[in-house]
């Protein structure tokens, strides 16, 4: 059995009852809700899911805004605040250019930041940190202070001292627990739920292979091992047929296209912007390709399998193992092993039978493991057993 099978906790209808009383207002804290990114996503789904299903008032707060809006379609249920009305970048990248400014940034800035956050959180009954806040401890009493929980969205690195100030630490999968554990007393898994797409026809026959992400400075994403991959398949002209398509926006983009057209690949390799209809890319592919170096949980792999695609994924620290179980809905592969990773993609490429039942049995996974009432109910067990913790903490204090 699966670990992310093997808790049981109640569902929202079941629970919501015993919950709802105490748990009523919610503050989810985010770095910049305007940008795109999988973390940006995963907050706005989950503030959407504590509005609409378990009818909790919820407000994000945004500590930067670079642009607008968000991308994101948020419920109008749900408030946004911003701390600042500028983006975070030009700052950090003073940071790494300068040790003074650093020093400022990081023990002045942040620590401003996190109090003004903190000041925000006054009157929520829990506290969802997204970011990376500073909890003071005179802002600490059980009495005084909601409910904290820090959510970790990447692989362990080291131990951060901020984060032993809050009262839950959140992680996506079950990969490094044991790591987690060592460092915090009070560790949770809980996963990034599947929101359901618009309902659309996909294209059985497709020969397209898709991957999506942003295209950020350091590729995360592994795009441009990607291509590396891609020029590997494209050898013989067995696949001259097929065709990448890889969805987003961000500084890589530019040294994406260098490399593509060094590589002669133009004809083969398409590279599209963000969108907010990300539904049509899944539905006009048969195979999604994962590349990146790190994850948690990636949403995007979660939703390319929600719609029935084959998947191929490095088997890196965490994330795609919770998702993949190799040889029967997908493939995982030795993390760096670029020859493997395509000899997987042209297996998948020859036969369309092995890419439906693989695509069907990932379908089956995901629906299982990360339907949006099995997550919201881990939420509530947490939420619920840190409530009664609370009241225990008051009585003795």
């Amino acid at each position: 059995m699966n670990a992310l099978e093997s808790t049981s906790p109640q569902s929202p209808k079941q629970s919501s009852k015993q919950s709802s009383k105490a748990v009523r207002k919610i503050l989810l804290v985010v770095e910049d809700i305007t940008i795109t990114g999988g973390i940006e996503r995963v907050v706005a789904n989950l503030a959407n899911a504590f509005v609409q299903i378990l009818g909790y008032e919820v407000t994000i707060c945004s500590c930067f805004k670079e642009y607008a809006a968000s991308p994101y379609e948020l419920d109008s249920a749900v408030r946004v605040r911003y701390v600042y009305e500028f983006a975070r970048k030009p700052m950090f990248e003073r940071a790494q250019r300068s040790k003074l400014y650093n020093l400022y940034y990081r023990n002045v800035f942040e620590r401003v930041l996190s109090h003004k956050i903190c000041k925000i959180a006054r009157g929520f009954d829990v506290f969802i940190d997204n970011y990376n806040c500073y909890l003071p401890r005179s802002w600490l009493r059980p009495a005084d202070f909601p409910i904290s929980i820090k959510v970790f969205h990447h692989p362990f690195q080291r131990p951060r001292a901020r984060a032993k100030r809050f009262r839950h630490i959140v992680v996506l999968s079950h990969k490094q627990l044991d790591l987690w554990q060592r460092h915090y007393s009070d560790v949770r898994v809980i996963p990034n739920a599947l929101t359901a797409l618009p309902p659309i026809q996909r294209e059985r026959e497709s020969r397209l292979v898709l991957s999506v992400g942003r295209m950020a400075a350091g590729d995360q994403k592994g795009f441009l091992r990607l291509v590396d991959i891609w020029e590997i398949v494209q050898r013989g002209g067995e696949f001259a047929s097929w065709k990448l398509c890889i969805v987003g926006d961000g500084e890589l983009k530019s040294e994406l296209e260098s490399t593509i057209a060094q590589k002669g690949l133009g004809s083969s390799i398409i590279l599209k912007p963000f969108t907010k209809s990300i539904e049509r890319e899944y539905a006009s592919a048969s195979i999604y390709a994962m590349s990146s170096h790190y994850e948690a949980l990636p949403m995007v792999l979660l939703e390319a399998t929600s719609m029935g695609l084959a998947p191929v994924a490095f088997d890196i620290n965490t994330g795609p193992s919770d998702v993949i179980d190799s040889g029967e809905s997908g493939y995982l592969v030795e993390d760096g092993d670029l020859e493997g990773f395509a000899s997987k993609l042209c297996m998948l490429m020859r036969d369309e039978k092995l890419r439906i039942s693989m695509g069907e049995r990932s379908l089956q996974i995901v629906q299982d493991r990360f339907s949006q009432e099995r997550v919201l109910g881990l939420w509530q067990a947490l939420f619920q057993e840190s409530i009664t913790e609370s009241k225990h903490n008051k009585k003795q204090w």
